[in-house]
């Protein structure tokens, strides 16, 4: 049907605010092409749809987890209202949200199990924050890992699992694959990256700030994935680059969350057509 060989392939869900729903699409679609990879790679909210895939939630129950209210809301608490003065004055906490609330929900949905156990392999990317480096896990409990990739800096404080202290796998390059190159297992990467229309982010996103602090991340991750593909390219991989655009998806507003995994979920379907096109 296809070009590639699923077994020699691995997907890279990238990092995004609440991309969960169009990655959860994404891998829909891919699965109804027939299309499942030997391994994903996942930051931030790619690490989080990838968590739910790979934990055995296919077709309507993954639609389901993907955009459950309760997961969204999980990531808000109410001690934010304790955290916030001694985060403004620099002697607080390291965030506002503290992450809690979502590791516990994850644990619900994922049965608790650890990375090794995940089928297809999961890899997430992580920040470590007393190196400042990026750093693949692949093994240790699935859940808290999970929110430690989506713990944007500042957002939620700094998560601790296994004695060693995380924030979002995102930081400095938002599609994790680097790791995957050495791999002599793999020679084909599927590279999933979701952009938001113009105009559809909220306004402290368009803010002098907000857009300093946006064009300074994007820069940085452009840079890092241009020098990745290079990689890529001298160690003969073949990478398929799949972008879905979606509507800024509200935190506090659920109405947007169907369209954007509906998005992803065309652009899934579109791979298997893209491959046969290439074959």
């Amino acid at each position: 049907m296809t070009a590639i060989d699923p077994s020699r392939t691995a997907l890279v869900l990238g990092s995004s605010f609440l991309g969960v729903y169009a990655h959860a699409g994404f891998l829909n679609g891919m699965e109804e092409a027939g299309l499942v990879p030997a391994r994903i790679a996942g930051a931030s909210a790619g690490a989080l749809a990838g968590a739910l895939f790979a934990s055995g939630l296919r077709g309507d129950a993954l639609q389901v987890a993907a955009l459950d209210r309760k997961l969204r809301r999980s990531f808000l608490d109410a001690g934010v209202l304790l955290r916030l003065p001694g985060l403004l004055c620099g002697l607080g906490p390291t965030g506002l949200f503290s992450g809690k609330k979502t590791v516990a929900r994850l644990q619900a949905t994922l049965q608790d199990i650890d990375l090794l156990e995940t089928r297809p392999r999961l890899d997430i990317a992580v920040t470590e924050v007393h190196t400042s480096l990026p750093e693949i896990r692949s093994e240790g409990p699935l859940a808290p890992l999970v929110m430690a990739s989506c713990a944007v800096p500042l957002l939620f404080t700094v998560q601790v699992v296994g004695g060693k202290s995380y924030l979002d796998g995102g930081i400095a390059g938002d599609l994790p694959f680097e790791h995957l190159l050495e791999d002599e297992r793999i020679d084909t990467l599927i590279l999933h990256r979701i952009r938001h229309e113009n105009g559809s982010t909220p306004g402290l996103f368009r803010s002098a700030a907000g857009l300093a602090i946006g064009v300074t991340r994007r820069t940085v991750c452009d840079e890092v994935h241009r020098l990745r593909l290079d990689l890529a390219r001298t160690r003969g991989k073949t990478v398929v680059e799949m972008e879905t655009v979606t509507p800024f998806p509200g935190l506090f507003r659920h109405r947007l969350a169907p369209c954007c995994y509906e998005r992803g979920l065309a652009t899934g379907r579109s791979l298997a057509r893209l491959l046969e096109a290439r074959g």
